[in-house]
């Protein structure tokens, strides 16, 4: 099976002063969750995690996280994960718009 690469996005993480984290604690956080199908491959800025998923649906991997996080955080914190060629989609149509 195919690697494909994704990203997560994490709200409220850092924002006004509340649920403050540094960078390499959220790292060791996130790699919390790899395992065969699974791969962080870093963060951009705090609230955004790259990876790498085979065999496992993006929403999946999303919920992972929310769960590692919101143990962490004490609260829910929110996550939504797409894959890069979504991503990529996205920006061709937003510069096609213009």
């Amino acid at each position: 099976m195919r690697w494909r690469k994704g990203i997560a996005f994490i709200r409220g993480i850092n924002m006004y002063g509340s649920n403050r984290i540094t960078h390499a604690e959220m790292l060791k956080l996130c790699k919390n969750i790899e395992n065969d199908r699974v791969w962080i491959l870093g963060l951009f800025r705090l609230d955004n995690v790259v990876f790498q998923k085979r065999g496992i649906h993006y929403a999946s991997i999303g919920k992972m996280l929310e769960k590692v996080l919101s143990k962490h955080f004490k609260r829910p914190i929110y996550v939504t994960a797409r894959s890069m060629r979504t991503l990529k989609e996205c920006l061709r149509w937003e510069r096609s718009s213009r």
